[in-house]
């Protein structure tokens, strides 16, 4: 293997005991000051979060794994810890909570699975070398997990001549100090007798693996691999990443078929400390309503917000872009098909549960939540549980399928602030970085060979249904995403309709670059769009940011006969018909308009060149007395990007005492799913 470097005579696909190279790398970092600066800071968070409930109750589990007498040979069904969460929810700071509260009851050693590169977290740069040996030997491994093989259960593990064992073994011997270490085989015997010799056989090491990221099915047996291999030695091992594919490692049956008694296999948790203000270095004098949002945060966004802060970043919409900016250098969401579904997913159903599948061949064994590995989605469902080895929940007898959520607006509000767009900064880019509209970005995600349309659902996140729903959800995400486009404060509706007509565009012009002729006819109406909330979300009442102006955002069940409502005057509705929209169509429309009103968005795809023509009555005589005769109605050919606010023959416009306007949208028939 290319990436077997420091290897020695050691034959790649040699028989199983017939390793004799060696290993060669260091357990010494060499880590310059603001890597080891960076260290110290998690030493010290950890210091503080030690003693945190959701500490103390995975210690507690891997203290009991890690305690008592050696089995005969070796242990075959010992649970292991598995830390669930997406990127920034402070999996890496657990495993240093989790040292610091063991303190001197374990030896407790933290690694990465593979090497840190070099965009990883400058943290993981204090465990390079030790990391990078660690690598190498389970690479000197290869045919114990190669496509060949089987996966190999704990107790054939034991007794094979293994690197994985060789380095356990020279980690355990005290040889950290050493310039160099060279590594052989050993059998899992060799590292219960050192275990013995010195005493910790009873209470034996922790081992801390971050960044366990399985993506292939062969990533997936090497990591297996590894795991099998410290859970046969009796072992503590804590496994994280950003990946649920990771936990769902198939348990084995090591000891026989499912018919037994099912045994834990794995402990999960995915409830970490709450951030702590005190930790983030920002003064206890903060603004409430900032203080609140930092507080009921993920611990990377109230981090990047809380430096942006301490750079005297102080206007709100320039805080979020600059945290924006900087979260999007970090986490690659753009550049890959599932970050680029879970933005669109943050504009719909977040909170539905969604069993997303990796690829069409994918079956049960392979089930995956790639919105949690590539975008910032949680495990639905309680945050820690146990699994057991015939793959069902403690307690349930039903296989596992893993599904993912988006947290809750209240549970993680800067998610929501961060990637829903702002002022000066949008929820849509291209993999080049620039910004892009969203009816071309959903577009584009469609188009990738890798798309499957069960990864989005378009329905009701209220009520089931397959009426329409692409329509009505384009309907309320755009809207939302246009009412961001001016920041917190809130939008004109003349410049909210421009980007609305943006985010519509199938194609990718500058935002700049549209326009819609004689937009003057609403001189009229004065109207502001506020903020809106993701769809049937309701912001917090914390989030009181000074001089915005907030609401909320509901698509609504069927029988409300509307397809969007606020509590602002805004509404809409959208009519998916293959063919233009018949008088009929526009009387019942027109017919569920709200009297409270001040604006009503319509999405269609096209309708007639007139309405109400003889020997149909008129629209005064069809609605006599209504409400709906003070509203000024008007159509958007909204297909392309410079376009006109114009009238609908045989609708009234232009009145003079209108207390309202009704828009409808013509949608371009290539923005489908």
């Amino acid at each position: 293997s290319g990436t077997g470097q420091g290897i020695s005579s050691a034959v790649s696909g040699a028989p199983v005991g017939s390793n004799t190279g060696m290993v060669s790398g260091t357990f010494e970092e060499t880590a310059d000051t603001e890597t080891t600066v960076s260290l110290l800071k998690y030493h010290h968070i950890a210091d503080s979060l030690k003693d945190d409930k959701c500490v103390v109750e995975i210690v507690k589990i891997i203290l009991a794994v890690t305690a008592g007498e050696f089995s005969g040979s070796s242990f075959k069904n010992l649970p292991f810890a598995f830390l669930e969460g997406s990127s920034g929810s402070g999996k890496s700071q657990m495993g240093f909570n989790i040292k610091a509260n063991i303190g001197d009851r374990r030896r407790v050693h933290y690694l990465l699975f593979d090497p840190p590169g070099p965009t990883s977290q400058r943290i993981y740069r204090n465990f390079e070398n030790i990391s990078k040996l660690f690598s190498k030997c389970y690479v000197a491994d290869e045919h114990m997990y190669s496509p060949e093989a089987s996966s190999p259960s704990c107790g054939s593990l034991f007794k094979e001549s293994l690197y994985m064992y060789g380095f356990i073994f020279e980690l355990l011997s005290d040889k950290t100090q050493s310039p160099t270490v060279s590594i052989g085989p050993k059998t899992g015997k060799d590292v219960q007798e050192l275990m013995t010799s010195k005493g910790i056989h009873q209470h034996r090491p922790v081992f801390i693996l971050d960044e366990c990221i399985a993506i292939s099915d062969q990533s997936l047996k090497k990591v297996r691999f590894v795991r099998n291999c410290f859970r046969s030695l009796g072992l503590g091992l804590v496994m994280m990443g950003t990946d649920s594919r990771a936990a769902k490692l198939q348990p084995t049956t090591d000891n026989g078929s499912r018919s037994d008694v099912p045994r834990p296999w794995c402990h999960v948790f995915g409830e970490f400390p709450a951030v702590k203000l005190e930790l983030t270095g920002l003064p206890s004098r903060l603004p409430r309503y900032l203080k609140s949002i930092i507080l009921n945060s993920r611990p990377l966004f109230a981090q990047f917000v809380a430096e942006e802060i301490a750079n005297k970043v102080s206007d709100f919409d320039e805080l979020m872009k600059a945290a924006f900016i900087k979260l999007k250098s970090v986490k690659k969401i753009f550049g890959n098909l599932y970050g680029q579904l879970g933005q669109v997913r943050l504009f719909h159903n977040a909170h539905c549960q969604l069993t997303d599948l990796e690829s069409q061949s994918t079956n049960l064994k392979n089930q995956s939540t790639p919105l949690i590995h590539s975008h910032f989605a949680q495990l639905d469902g309680k945050k820690n549980f146990i699994l057991m080895n015939d793959g069902c929940i403690q307690d349930h007898s039903a296989s596992w399928r893993p599904s993912s959520v988006f947290p809750e607006l209240k549970n993680d509000i800067l998610l929501y602030l961060l990637l829903m767009g702002g002022k000066g900064f949008s929820a849509c880019y291209a993999g080049d970085g620039k910004q892009v509209p969203y009816a071309h970005f959903l577009m584009k995600a469609k188009s990738n060979p890798d798309y499957r349309s069960h990864i989005l659902y378009f329905s009701n996140a209220v009520q089931d249904s397959n009426d329409g729903m692409f329509l009505k959800s384009l309907l309320c995400s755009t809207v939302c995403l246009a009412s961001h486009s001016n920041g917190v404060k809130g939008i004109g509706l003349k410049p909210f309709l421009l980007n609305l007509v943006y985010q519509l565009q199938i194609d990718k012009p500058d935002s700049e670059d549209v326009s819609i002729l004689d937009l003057n006819r609403l001189d009229g109406i004065t109207f502001t769009v506020p903020f809106l909330s993701p769809p049937n979300q309701k912001w917090p009442d914390f989030v009181q940011i000074p001089g915005s102006n907030f609401n909320w955002l509901s698509r609504t069940r069927n029988s409300e006969s509307i397809d969007l409502k606020t509590s602002c005057g805004l509404f809409g509705e959208s009519k998916d018909h293959k063919s233009v929209i018949s008088l009929e169509t526009m009387v019942n429309i027109i017919g569920r308009i709200p009297e409270a009103a001040k604006v009503e968005l319509v999405f269609t795809r096209k309708l007639q060149d007139s309405y109400f023509n003889p020997p149909a009555p008129s629209f005064e005589v069809q609605f006599q007395r209504s409400h709906v005769l003070k509203k000024a109605y008007y159509k958007i050919d909204a297909s392309k990007p410079n376009t006109l606010l114009e009238p609908i023959e045989g609708l009234p416009c232009d009145q003079p005492d209108m207390d309202g306007v009704v828009i409808f949208f013509e949608i371009n028939d290539r923005v489908i799913i």
